[in-house]
């Protein structure tokens, strides 16, 4: 019996070894209305496509602490990057110009900054580990 119980919660041990927290910490909202969306990526051929391992929609209400908004992520240990974006207009996209310049306040892991293009996924990777990681970004108007 006592083996029969281990097999049953065996998978659960397991994959709970191999997971890790992300706790992502976003300042620099400058209204605290509206949703936060965070998108996670984890290799460069999928940085920035509809391709993400996980989406989180955050209502900035709710996920307040003090000038910040966090929440947490349970991913498998690995390497990441990740996108944040205020939805302002609450249409649960990421406006954007015609030449494709976001027009709402945005974020990447690392505070990887824009030059002359989008950041490169090599320079918002960071690798999740057993420990719990911490990535606080802070978010802006382009």
């Amino acid at each position: 019996m006592q083996v029969s119980l281990f097999l049953l919660l065996a998978p659960a041990v397991f994959s709970n070894e191999l997971t890790g927290i992300l706790i992502v910490e976003i300042s620099g909202l400058k209204h605290a209305s509206g949703n936060v969306y965070i998108a996670v990526y984890e290799s460069d051929s999928t940085w920035l496509s509809d391709d993400t391992i996980a989406v989180k929609k955050l209502a900035i209400v709710d996920a307040l602490d003090g000038d910040l908004v966090r929440t947490e992520l349970h991913l498998p240990l690995g390497d990441y990057a990740l996108t944040a974006f205020h939805d302002i207009d609450n249409d649960g996209e990421l406006d954007t110009s015609f030449i494709g310049m976001p027009k709402e306040p945005i974020a990447m892991s690392n505070n990887a900054v824009a030059r002359f293009g989008p950041p490169k996924f090599e320079d918002a990777v960071f690798t999740l580990g057993a420990k719990p990681m911490i990535q606080h970004i802070t978010i802006r108007a382009l």
